[in-house]
């Protein structure tokens, strides 16, 4: 499917209703931009979440935690004593 968009003065671009609805995209969803060969892509971020789950040892201290807590208690450590 090929269709054609603006960007607006703000550097936005309207993804149109139909490109929308065929992907299956809600507001609120993360997109993952890239740009290779003069091309920008845009995908959502749970696709390459997907492309990339396994490739990666999730530690013991995480096995059985919910992705938020994961995220959270990663930040909690990365920022600690930054503030």
């Amino acid at each position: 499917m090929y269709t054609s968009v603006r960007i607006s003065s703000k550097r936005q671009v309207t993804i149109p209703a139909a490109v929308y609805s065929l992907l299956g995209l809600s507001q609120g969803d993360k997109l993952v931009v890239e740009v290779k060969n003069n091309t920008l892509t845009l995908s959502k971020a749970q696709l390459l979440l997907d492309t990339v789950a396994g490739s990666v040892q999730l530690p013991r201290k995480y096995k059985k935690k919910s992705l938020n807590y994961i995220i959270k208690k990663s930040k909690q450590v990365y920022f600690q004593g930054t503030v």
